[in-house]
């Protein structure tokens, strides 16, 4: 490695010393299995490690060969990637068909592969910090006379070391006013300008103030209610009003999306849509639905039983280069955990993993993350059926992790509605049962059920 002028090669301090570098052919290997065996592995791999993490140079160009056909959407198996590799003149370097089938015959990779991604992160360390030792040592033989140049240099070395797993968030709080204070001059001058992605319905919007960056917000609602009508809703207004929309269905297949989002859209019923029964009358409005939902950019994926770490790398290609992000998950109980991962104690746990996973998962993307989440059966025994935080289905951590909670409400048949405790038939509560940034409260909607439409009730009228 070169720096500053100083051709140093670390490796010939093994030579001298007899040593060899920090390695694990066996870990390296075994990772490369189970990237080939999991699609789920493969992904976070591909988050988690990079090629230097790789001693072996043949095992560093099929993780690299494997990186290649990931950004290319192309499948990552066996014979498709000896196809890969033939094609760039790499397959006999790293072993040929032979060691790729090996590779892939390695089921028994998926149960230690997360201790061995550590192992090779910690070799690679290890690697870095001797390169860096070997640097530091020739600058100490060839320093200039100014000490304090090679210390400055030295330190640098050692900190590029450590930046990969120590990495830094901090700020000083001059910096965090000074860019707070930029930000409230912006909104003051642009007096429109949202602090977030908007929802579209202006109570809601004026209560959270948009849908910011690295929240996680959880819809929770009974079976029926129409949550996922919600999120649809709020997907498209969002995308109106310039976000760009990735949309997970673990429940609902695309053509059945695009059917909700058409009826809400053109306001024909879905009943109709469905069946296939279109008046003469209401093909204008089937047609400037469609060229209207055409041009938002929303994009579905229905990929049953996929995983948090599966989400956040297809919402990372998905929200690239885009400057305002939604991502919305429908619904957080039919994640799967990640492959290989062992089966936690209970239920509860798992849940409380991945609701930990779409957390983190919005501060990564540095994007609002949208979970939709059932409610235990409790809330229709209790008197009212007001639902409340704690019937979050099988998780108290869902709470804890999210910063809004929204809990959706209303009569499902005539004889609920007539109750003085219970809403107005047609009538949906918006309740904001959880707002770490504002205000708590209801917002009352109404459900159009058979055009799966949501529109804000009005309670004030101009004279």
């Amino acid at each position: 490695m070169a720096q500053d002028g100083y051709d140093i090669n670390p490796t010939q301090m093994t030579a001298t010393s007899d040593v060899a570098m920090p390695q694990d052919p066996e870990a390296e290997s075994s990772v490369l299995s189970a990237m080939l065996i999991s699609q789920d592995v493969l992904q976070e791999c591909l988050i988690e490690l990079e090629p230097d993490d790789f001693y072996i140079p043949s095992n560093r160009k099929i993780y690299l060969a494997m990186r290649e056909m990931f950004d290319r959407n192309m499948a990552v198996d066996t014979i498709s990637l000896a196809d890969f590799l033939k094609s760039q003149g790499e397959l006999e370097r790293v072993g040929g068909r032979p060691y790729l089938l090996d590779l892939g015959n390695n089921s028994l990779a998926l149960v230690g592969w997360r201790r061995h991604v550590e192992m090779l992160r910690r070799d690679s360390t290890l690697r870095r910090m001797i390169s860096a030792a070997a640097q530091i040592t020739a600058l100490a033989y060839d320093a200039p006379e100014d000490t304090k140049e090679v210390v400055d240099r030295a330190e640098k070395m050692l900190l590029d070391v450590t930046n990969r797993d120590v990495r830094s968030s901090y700020q000083p709080i001059g910096t965090i006013m000074s860019d707070l204070f930029d930000q409230l001059s912006d909104m003051c001058e642009n007096q429109t300008a949202e602090l977030g992605v908007k929802t579209g319905f202006p109570t809601i919007d004026s209560k959270l103030l948009g849908l910011r960056p690295g929240q996680m917000i959880v819809i929770g609602a009974r079976p029926g209610v129409g949550k996922t009508s919600f999120a649809l809703n709020l997907a498209v207004n969002a995308a109106f009003n310039g976000a760009s929309v990735a949309f997970f269905s673990l429940e609902m297949s695309k053509i059945e999306i695009a059917q909700r989002l058409l009826s809400a859209q053109s306001g024909v019923g879905l009943q109709e849509i469905r069946s296939a029964h279109i008046q003469n009358d209401q093909w204008p409005e089937l047609i400037r639905g469609t060229d209207e939902l055409s041009g938002l950019d929303i994009m579905i994926d229905d990929t049953p039983g996929t995983t948090v770490t599966e989400i956040r790398a297809k919402a990372r290609r998905m929200l690239h280069g885009k400057k305002l992000g939604l991502v919305v998950v429908d619904y957080l109980q039919l994640l799967s955990p990640p492959a290989g991962m062992r089966r936690a104690d209970s239920r509860a746990t798992e849940v409380s993993e991945m609701s930990r996973g779409i957390k983190i998962m919005a501060k990564d993307l540095e994007c609002p993350v949208i979970a939709l989440s059932q409610l235990s059966r409790r809330v229709t025994e209790r008197t009212g059926k007001r639902p409340e935080l704690s019937d979050l289905r099988e998780s108290g951590a869902i709470e804890q992790d999210a910063d809004i909670v929204i809990l959706l409400d209303r009569s499902m048949d005539e004889e609920e509605a007539a109750r003085d405790d219970r809403p107005d038939m047609g009538v949906t509560n918006f309740i904001i049962a959880k707002n770490r940034s504002g205000a708590l409260g209801d917002v009352p909607l109404t459900f159009v059920g058979n055009k799966t439409k949501f529109l804000e009730v009005t309670t004030h009228y101009d004279d």
